[in-house]
């Protein structure tokens, strides 16, 4: 029987990289070719491998590999907290509720008990960053206001389908679930979230440090990582938290250290992880599989596909829209992305006998489509898109319409008249004592109400307050600014807007160098955004 779990894991390491590979190679995610991998060397098709107890130890030492790098690369908690309370939390929120409760209340008419109609309306409403972090890195815009974004409210969206579903699956496992259950849980977990941020904090950088100081083999080193990070899944386990909640958070801590420190655990653990553990994982998804789903009801089918696609998209698409978000066809398509996350919940769910075989296959397979059409039209919007930038904001837009709007539109179509202005004699102290200075700068005009120069908090701040006396606006401002006129178009005044530090360009009268008002990076934006609306 050993040598046979052996034979197993070789075929399903070997077809699970062929897989992934040749998935990468027609630019779909990886993820697929593991999972497919599973289901045709698996009993769906080929039946040369069976899901035996040694594969499901492999499968299950996978997601905590999985969700340890998943709070290690993807999920930032500062982040995540700092927009708790915007427009991107917002929309993130409608973009995981309304797929969670569509789905939730369709499984309650179909006479499914409330733990099970609400775990897979969690599953369902769930968004996974890898796939759509690959793509984005790929076409070189991760790092871009668009893809920015996209990280942002998938990354707050996944963190919640995670907490969610986990709560479920413990509610579930109790005799007489009530509502305390939930509220133990979740105070269960605040707790492990206050035990990771010690950790982060305090204990882990200097224990990792005195490991790499005494043990000179770096495989000592990294062997003892994977041991802590198998300790923390089964002390959550042993807590009544699912084991991948226990890894995410280790993640997350560690996430926290220096980053030479970050970066050789990512490294070397990722190398392991993606490298054995979860291909397996992803290619044991498939050994699950089954085309038993067919036998279901095809209107079931029908709706369940319908919601894993259609309310998800439409769902996202909202959130974009809450969050303000553009261009918002091509973020919601980022939102609305499925990959591990996903799959690894929909698998605990099967483990914990919340979801039976056909209806784990059906979702599943709803998933692998959902992935299919997100990449697909997330690469298709995002070649056609530039990135345009105005100051220090950027926004993705269509190059033909960029290129229609900033030709015909002048200066004075995006004037702002009302913007704070001070003189040149004025003292440093005095002008600080007057006005509420911050980033926003102020037009220097003199008494024949010519403009001589912008100061703003930055020139200030190169100058020590102790001279602030005896120093004049005159001493610190810019005096090297360009300007346009009010007929100039936008494509003129976005050039000169970036070859400066500022995010304003002072509008001037040609005939008599007089001040008509100023161009700001956003009154040109909301121009665009408004214009590309109607």
């Amino acid at each position: 029987m050993v040598f046979e779990a052996i034979l197993y894991l070789a075929v399903l390491i070997i077809a699970a990289k062929l897989f992934g590979e040749l998935m990468h190679r027609i630019n779909q995610p990886t993820i697929i070719g593991n999972v497919l991998a599973g289901i045709i060397v698996g009993p769906a098709l080929l039946a040369i491998v069976e899901p035996v107890d040694a594969i499901e130890l492999f499968t299950s030492i996978g997601v905590f590999f999985l969700f340890f790098l998943i709070g290690l690369e993807e999920i930032d908690l500062a982040g995540i907290f700092s927009v708790m309370k915007g427009r991107i939390f917002a929309g993130s929120a409608v973009a995981f509720l309304i797929p969670f409760f569509v789905a939730g209340f369709f499984g309650l008419s179909l006479d499914m008990n409330f733990t099970q109609s609400f775990a897979i309306g969690s599953v369902i409403a769930a968004s996974s960053l890898g796939v759509t972090a690959k793509i984005l890195s790929d076409l070189g815009k991760l790092k871009s206001a668009i893809g920015l974004e996209i990280f942002t409210v998938t990354a707050i969206v996944e963190f919640i389908a995670i907490i969610v579903t986990s709560v479920l699956i413990q509610v579930n496992s109790s005799d007489t679930p009530m509502i305390s259950e939930f509220f133990w849980l979740f105070a269960k977990m605040i707790i492990f979230f206050a035990v990771a941020g010690l950790l982060s904090v305090i204990v882990l950088p200097r224990f990792f440090r005195m490991l790499k100081k005494h043990l000179p083999g770096q495989q000592i080193y990294f062997g003892i990582v994977i041991g802590i990070i198998l300790l923390v899944a089964y002390f959550a386990e042993v807590s009544g938290i699912h084991g991948a909640i226990g890894a995410l958070l280790l993640g997350i801590a560690v996430s926290r250290m220096a980053k030479d420190e970050y970066s050789d655990i990512s490294k070397n653990i990722g190398v392991i992880g993606h490298g054995i553990f979860i291909p397996i994982f992803f290619a044991g998804i498939g050994l699950h599989f089954s085309f038993g789903f067919l036998n279901l009801d095809l209107w079931v089918i029908a709706v369940f596909i319908g919601i894993i696609i259609g309310v998800k998209f439409v769902s996202s698409y909202i959130a974009v829209r809450i969050a303000k978000m553009r261009p918002a066809t091509t973020v919601a398509y980022g939102v609305m992305a499925k990959g591990a996350v996903d799959l690894a919940l929909m698998l605990s769910l099967l483990q914990a006998h919340i979801l039976e075989d056909d209806l784990f296959s059906l979702l599943v397979f709803g998933t692998l489509l959902t992935m299919v059409i997100s990449s697909v039209e997330l690469q298709r919007k995002l070649k056609k898109i530039i990135h345009v930038k105005v100051g220090t904001l950027e926004l993705g837009l269509m190059p033909i319409y960029f290129r229609k709007v900033v030709s015909d539109v002048p200066a004075i179509a995006v004037i702002v008249t009302d913007f704070p202005k001070t003189t040149p004699l004025l003292t440093i102290k005095a002008f600080l004592e007057q006005n509420n200075v911050n980033k926003k700068p102020f037009l220097v005009i003199d008494s024949n109400d010519k403009l001589v120069g912008l100061v703003s908090k930055r020139e200030i701040d190169k100058f020590n307050k102790k001279t602030f006396d005896a120093l004049t606006i005159n001493d610190v401002m810019f005096k090297k600014f360009h300007t346009v006129s009010p007929d100039e178009y936008l494509y003129s005044v976005i050039q000169k807007m970036n070859s400066h530090h500022f995010d304003i360009i002072p509008v001037v009268d040609p005939k008599d160098d007089r001040l008509v008002g100023i161009v700001t990076t956003h009154s040109i934006m909301n121009l665009l955004t408004e214009t590309k609306q109607s």
